[in-house]
C-alpha cells in the first residue's frame, strides 16, 4: 500500500479510506465525502501507455454487439431529446457507434477525443445534449472534465453517462472485470453520481443499471 494517503480525485476530500487490494498490489480507495471508488493515484497508468492500450480498441460502429452494448443509454436518451437535437460525443473514441444510431436517429452529432478526434472546434459551442460513454473511468482529473462538460451544455442540456458501477463489497470489488482494464481508474456508482448532480445542481436519473442521464437547468431553473 502507497505510504501516502490519497485525497479524491473528484472531490478533493482528504484522506481518502483504504477499500480493496487486487491481484496483490494494485490498492483503491473510497472517498468518503463522495463515494468515488479510485485506484491508488501513484498506480495510474502514464499517459504513453493509456494510449497505446486505447489503440488496441476494436469499436466498429457497424458493430451489433458494440451497438447492442451502448443501447442503453440510447435509450435512454432518445425519448428526452427534441426532434433534430444536434449533441456531441465527448471523449468519442476510435470509432463511435453511439454517435452513428444517434445521428440515424436524426441527431447530427459532432465529436471530440483528445487522441482520435483532437480537433477542439466543437469545444467552442453549446449542445442540447453530450454523451460521455466509457469516458469517467478514465479521467485522471474528473472535476475539471465535468467543469468543462457543464460549459458544453445548453440550458436545459442532458448529459448522458454509460460507465461500470461498482459493487459495495471490497471482495466483489476486487473480483469486478470493470476494475481490470489498466486505463480504468475511478469508479461510479450511484452515490458518486447523486453527488455530482448535487454539485452542479443537475437533476439526475437513473434509468438503468450503468446509465445515468443528467440535465442542466433551464433559463428558469
Amino acid at each position: 500500500m502507497s505510504e501516502a494517503l490519497p485525497a479524491c480525485p473528484l472531490c478533493a476530500w482528504f484522506p481518502a479510506r483504504f477499500h480493496a487490494r487486487a491481484d496483490t498490489w494494485l490498492d483503491f480507495w473510497r472517498c468518503p465525502a463522495c463515494a468515488l471508488v479510485f485506484r491508488d493515484p501513484a498506480q495510474w497508468p502514464a499517459r504513453d501507455a493509456e494510449h497505446v492500450h486505447y489503440r488496441l480498441h476494436d469499436n466498429r460502429p457497424d458493430d451489433p454487439g458494440y451497438r447492442n452494448f451502448l443501447r442503453p443509454l440510447f435509450d435512454a436518451l432518445r425519448p428526452r431529446l427534441p426532434p433534430g437535437a444536434e449533441g456531441l460525443d465527448f471523449g468519442c473514441g476510435p470509432g463511435s457507434a453511439l454517435a452513428a444510431m444517434l445521428d440515424e436517429a436524426g441527431h447530427p452529432m459532432r465529436l471530440w477525443d483528445p487522441l482520435f478526434a483532437p480537433d477542439t472546434g466543437p469545444l467552442q459551442q453549446r449542445y442540447a445534449f453530450v454523451t460521455a460513454s466509457e469516458v469517467i473511468e478514465h479521467l485522471h482529473t474528473p472535476m475539471a472534465t465535468l467543469c468543462e462538460i457543464d460549459g458544453l451544455l445548453a440550458d436545459g442540456g442532458l448529459l448522458g453517462v454509460l460507465t461500470g458501477w461498482p459493487p459495495s463489497h471490497w471482495r466483489d470489488f476486487a473480483r469486478w472485470h470493470y476494475r481490470r482494464d489498466p486505463t480504468h481508474v475511478a469508479f461510479y456508482g450511484p452515490e458518486t453520481l447523486h453527488w455530482i448532480a448535487r454539485r452542479f445542481s443537475w437533476a439526475l436519473a437513473l434509468p438503468s443499471r450503468n446509465v445515468a442521464v443528467f440535465a442542466r437547468p433551464g433559463r428558469d431553473g
